[in-house]
């Protein structure tokens, strides 16, 4: 893998990020996309979005949300305590441990902590926090309302894997900024688009204004650039997933051909190039916000260690994901720029047409 690829998802997932205050992540989106010399617009959401013409028409679109779960603080209670309320799906033990946070703002961040709460330990059997409110404790006033992350270690690399705070899902931001610099500069059959989307945790919401604004065309294949909760026959440092579908839908065959195409046509020159496939039902992705309104969808995810910073004891910890699987996911991504248009009749032509046994059938 090149360092420089790696070097953009370290820099990226350092930076701190939660449902409706993106605006970090995107600055930095902005200034990378800046740096290779293409354009770019801004909706009136916020999502960000990016358009190399192709050879054809036909349109492959990648997206990617540039948030992650977090607290915004709505209240303040007295002088160092803080009404906040969750921003996504939460370990359930951040509020029994005294978690560290960070309340970050433009040009300064607060340290502070979650409050223990005086609730009986919690035991539910998943390990996500149940609550419509937590209590955060800081010895610095701060300004009301507010954003708030968990204080985590800075991303590093350990073996094949990135530890990182938050690899959901700037990891997939990350591989869209790598394939359009890949991509940039050679005339690919394929048209190819990559939006960078806003409060995605929360309800794909800025997924679903663009989709409600039709203003992507229908004939568009949309492809869900994401991170999703490790599952059996889908393991991190296996590869990539080709997503046959989440929690939600289960997507169209149309898309996922064209990423099965590109993955067996990487396998041609590098036999040990690997990729999983398989339907990653415990959460929700992108994909699925478009579907209602009659597109073709498909997605690409890494499989996630600590899915949002909760181990499977509901503790609080650092993401992980394979370095491999960042690598094979932006090789499909990008050699999709050299593929035909992938027509489903020469997909399937070995189905199609059949074999001279199927004459044994015949009666006499």
């Amino acid at each position: 893998m090149k360092s420089e690829e790696l070097s953009t998802f370290l820099k990226i997932s350092e930076i701190p990020t939660t449902s409706f205050y993106e605006y970090k992540i995107s600055n930095f989106i902005q200034h990378e996309i800046k740096k290779m010399g293409l354009d770019f617009d801004i909706d009136e959401w916020g999502n960000i979005e990016v358009f190399l013409q192709g050879n054809y028409n036909e349109e492959v679109v990648f997206l990617a949300h540039m948030d992650h779960p977090g607290f915004e603080i709505i209240e303040k209670v007295n002088e160092s305590t803080y009404r906040a309320v969750p921003l996504g799906g939460l370990p359930k033990n951040c509020e029994n441990l005294s978690t560290p946070v960070i309340v970050f703002y433009e040009d300064y961040q607060i340290n502070a902590k979650i409050m223990k709460s005086n609730d009986e330990v919690n035991n539910n059997e998943n390990r996500w926090l149940l609550k419509d409110e937590i209590f955060i404790e800081s010895k610095d006033p701060i300004v009301v309302p507010a954003p708030v992350v968990f204080d985590l270690p800075k991303p590093t690399v350990s073996g094949d894997q990135v530890i990182t705070p938050v690899a959901d899902d700037l990891a997939g931001c990350s591989l869209i900024l790598g394939m359009l610099k890949e991509l940039k500069n050679k005339k690919s059959n394929y048209s190819i688009r990559g939006i960078f989307t806003r409060a995605e945790e929360v309800g794909l919401v800025g997924a679903r204004v663009i989709a409600q604004s039709k203003r992507i065309h229908k004939d568009s294949i949309i492809v869900s650039i994401e991170t999703s909760s490790e599952l059996p026959g889908a393991t991190s440092g296996l590869g990539p997933i080709i997503r046959a579908g989440d929690r939600i839908s289960t997507f169209n065959n149309d898309g996922e051909i064209i990423l099965l195409s590109s993955a067996k046509d990487i396998q041609e020159t590098e036999k040990d190039f690997r990729f999983q496939r398989q339907l990653m039902n415990l959460g929700g992705c992108e994909a699925s916000a478009f579907l209602p309104f009659g597109y073709r969808v498909t997605g690409i995810t890494l499989p996630l260690i600590n899915w949002h910073n909760g181990n499977p004891d509901g503790n609080v910890e650092s993401e992980r994901i394979s370095i491999l699987d960042y690598q094979n996911a932006l090789k499909i991504m990008t050699n999709i720029g050299k593929l035909d248009i992938v027509e489903p009749e020469k997909y399937y032509k070995r189905l199609i047409d059949l074999p001279e046994e199927a004459n044994r059938l015949k009666h006499d």
